[in-house]
């Protein structure tokens, strides 16, 4: 008994705190990526943004206010806190927005890293409260606090230029790794087995009511009526979204089947993204899945830069080897 117990803890103690294959760089890929996305997504709505989210948008205020908790501060509050000292909406809006942006660009290079995560997260959390943005803004907090916790300055950042004397010999980043990659497989088995606790995705209705939303399918507009005489193919597909999400947590941390269930969870919110045009939640869960559980080496800076390259073998080339351009 005692050597099962030993054995147990050992293999518990190698899965949390073995080196991390990836020298931790997975975390600037983490920071980088998760700083692209929100930027994308804020210019995506800038123009519009004061209707979106402005004290007197689309959406009422008190409409928004009513759902959040007392403690949370919202944007529309900061907003009546300034008009207070005779501050107009638009300075508010204007200011805080110069500084969100500029506190995710320091957390996208690296600089004051963690107080820039902190930065972003306030300010992000402020900004979406109480706007429904189908979960996405759940991940991107969840992202900015990991980036808080996670020594995120520590890898391809200005932070690591500044601080030289920083050491990293004795940081295994093995255990942020681990806490990302159990969040994801939590993610995904929770979503299935709530799904599976009803009758829509067993018989084919969700797949079917999904696809025709009157939100969905307008870019591509493509013709799935056929698909009501062929309701078959919507049943294995909701089994298929089911067993994806339900069996996650098994056949993701296997190699020999980590490619193919990965591959087959991208192909899912590929087909999310473009049927149901949810562009941004689709691209972020493929970017968790991606940082979790595809990094498995340590990133080139130059990669990052210039993008691939492919290198030429070196070989060793004299005067007598030489070949003539006109052979």
């Amino acid at each position: 008994m005692n050597i099962s117990r030993k054995t147990i803890a050992s293999k518990i103690q190698s899965f949390f705190f073995q080196e991390d294959n990836t020298k931790g760089t997975f975390i600037a890929f983490f920071r980088i990526g998760t700083s692209v996305f929100i930027l994308i997504h804020l210019l995506s709505i800038i123009l519009d943004f004061t209707k979106l989210f402005g004290k007197y948008g689309i959406i009422p205020y008190d409409i928004r206010e009513f759902i959040l908790p007392e403690e949370m501060v919202s944007f529309t509050q900061i907003i009546t806190f300034f008009e207070g000292y005779g501050i107009p909406e638009s300075i508010t809006i204007t200011s805080l927005l110069t500084v969100f942006i500029l506190s995710v660009i320091a957390l996208m290079i690296g600089f004051c890293t963690r107080f820039s995560a902190l930065t972003t997260l306030i300010l992000y959390k402020s900004i979406y409260a109480g706007t429904y943005i189908y979960g996405i803004d759940g991940f991107v907090v969840t992202s900015l606090f990991y980036l808080v916790i996670f020594p995120s300055g520590y890898y391809l950042s200005v932070d690591n230029i500044i601080f030289k004397k920083r050491s990293r010999k004795n940081l295994n980043a093995t255990l942020f790794k681990r806490l990302l990659q159990i969040n994801v497989c939590l993610v995904y088995f929770f979503a299935g087995i709530s799904k599976a606790t009803g009758i829509t995705w067993w018989n084919g209705e969700a797949m079917w009511k999904s696809i025709n939303l009157w939100s969905a399918n307008n870019v591509f507009n493509f013709d799935f009526t056929w698909l009501a005489e062929n309701s078959y193919i919507l049943i294995v597909l909701g089994w298929g979204v089911l067993a994806i999400e339900i069996l996650y947590p098994v056949f993701i941390w296997s190699k020999k089947t980590r490619k193919f269930w990965l591959m087959g969870t991208l192909l899912m919110h590929i087909g999310i993204g473009v049927l149901l045009e949810l562009y941004f939640f689709a691209a972020f869960m493929m970017f968790w899945n991606i940082t979790a559980f595809y990094i498995d080496k340590p990133i080139d800076l130059k990669q990052l830069v210039t993008g691939f390259t492919f290198s030429k073998p070196k070989t060793k080339t004299t005067i007598s080897q030489s070949v003539p351009l006109e052979a």
